[in-house]
């Protein structure tokens, strides 16, 4: 056995189907990953507790009594020294359940059917991420350079949080058009070094995937945002903000949290 494969696992599936858990841990194994698996969102939450290594989740949606959703928020409420980067997996009768799951920071939503090379990806995207972010930690010098480092995306999290109550207060379909929301996410992934997807960003918006990718370019039109192959799976698109997106998002930011007195440099 390899040294790789002898180290504890760092990831957990969970799904109610116990042939894709079989399935998915295998491929998975085969490609250099080893995993540990709960059928049960309960029993995820156990592993979780006792295995304090884990550091990526990748987790259905749809199941009983506990669902991916309420999972995710169980574990956010939970203090760990490392938190768990989520990966949420949906099927296409539950799309718009998603975008609650991204909202929960999920860092990537896969659809199935899964192939083990595609989580093996998103699973490699998520580590890459939590390492850049301890990386980010361990410069930290002190508690005022900690805090203007994290005020933007903090505040960024607020204005998508102040989305949601909007959302939850509002009539639903009020508030239509996905353009803004589409701009907020990516200036949020941006922030907190998280690639996001065209599909990623269309389920993100809340509207219907064809209203959504028209959006999409009607901003790449605009100049506002492009798209990039995922260098690190090709079958994967990219979204990024542009250079005059970044500015006018930037502007947009900065003039919004002068009103309210933060500082965000």
């Amino acid at each position: 056995m390899s040294e790789e494969a002898s180290e504890a696992p760092r990831v957990l599936l969970v799904d109610d189907d116990p042939d894709i858990l079989v399935e998915l841990s295998e491929g998975l194994a085969s490609l250099g990953i080893i995993s540990r698996t709960a059928d049960t969102a309960v029993k995820a939450l156990d592993l979780v507790h006792r295995h304090e290594e884990l550091q990526v989740i990748v987790t259905d949606l749809q199941m009983p009594r506990i669902d991916g959703i309420e999972l995710l928020q169980k574990l956010s409420m939970r203090k760990r020294a490392r938190p768990l980067a989520a990966i949420v997996i949906t099927g296409h009768a539950s799309l718009d359940r998603a975008v609650g799951a991204l909202r929960l920071k999920a860092v990537d939503f896969l659809q199935k059917p899964l192939l083990p090379e595609e989580v093996a990806h998103a699973i490699q995207r998520a580590l890459a991420l939590l390492a850049d972010e301890e990386s980010e930690i361990a410069e930290e010098d002190g508690p005022t350079r900690t805090t203007v480092t994290t005020a933007r995306p903090n505040y960024l999290r607020a204005l998508v949080a102040a989305r949601a109550d909007r959302d939850a207060i509002f009539q639903a379909g009020l508030f239509s058009d996905p353009a803004w929301d589409m701009l907020l996410d990516l200036a949020m992934a941006e922030a907190t070094g998280r690639p996001i997807s065209v599909t990623s960003l269309c389920i993100a918006s809340g509207a219907p995937t064809t209203t959504a990718l028209r959006r999409i370019e009607d901003l790449k039109d605009a100049g506002l945002l492009d798209r990039i192959p995922d260098p690190q799976d090709r079958r994967r698109v990219l979204v990024l903000l542009t250079e005059e997106g970044r500015k006018r998002m930037e502007a947009f930011v900065q003039r919004q949290a002068s009103r309210l007195g933060i500082n965000i440099d």
